[in-house]
């Protein structure tokens, strides 16, 4: 008589069983297909992979910029025009990198747009302010992305992005 092969006991199953209810109760929302939640950008990117997590910085930062931007034009319609080359290429830019952002992640500025101060130069000087602290953040991005082709589309973000600054300070604004 051959020996039956052992079987799992009842036990086995139980903490089987016990071991994935934790897992989907406890677990992170990011790349769970039980959970429908969203996870803060800036709490996923721990979680992901370097170059994804620097798309997600990317997006997070360049949405917060852009609200601040549309909030800017929309309380001061005579630099609407001014400002149009840099919403195209913050748009353009969300378009190149929004693929990147993992299904679940939530890249919505986590604040309203700041208040946009009255006078219209001040207003263009801060927009541009905005735009220089991102272009600064995508060079340190590419310098630390591992993929060649990511790190120079970045630093091509970058590279608009100062040419936006200029412009936007080569001008004065009439009061």
């Amino acid at each position: 008589m051959s020996p039956t092969p052992p079987h799992p006991d009842r036990r086995a199953f139980l903490l089987l069983g016990a071991g994935a209810a934790a897992a989907l109760v406890t677990g992170c929302g990011l790349n769970n297909p039980f959970d429908t939640s969203t996870t803060p950008a800036a709490e996923a990117v721990r979680n992901l992979a370097p170059d994804v997590a620097a798309a997600v910085t990317a997006v997070g930062r360049l949405r917060t910029n852009q609200a601040n931007l549309d909030a800017a034009r929309a309380a001061h319609p005579a630099l609407t025009k001014r400002l149009s080359g840099l919403t195209d290429l913050y748009r353009a830019h969300l378009e190149a990198l929004v693929a990147a952002v993992p299904d679940g992640v939530d890249t919505t500025p986590a604040t309203a747009p700041r208040p946009v101060p009255a006078g219209r130069a001040a207003a263009l000087a801060l927009v541009g302010k905005d735009a220089a602290a991102v272009q600064v953040g995508l060079v340190d991005l590419a310098v630390q992305a591992r993929s060649g082709p990511f790190a120079r589309l970045l630093g091509s973000m970058s590279a608009g992005l100062a040419q936006q600054v200029v412009l936007l300070q080569r001008t004065p604004v009439a009061r």
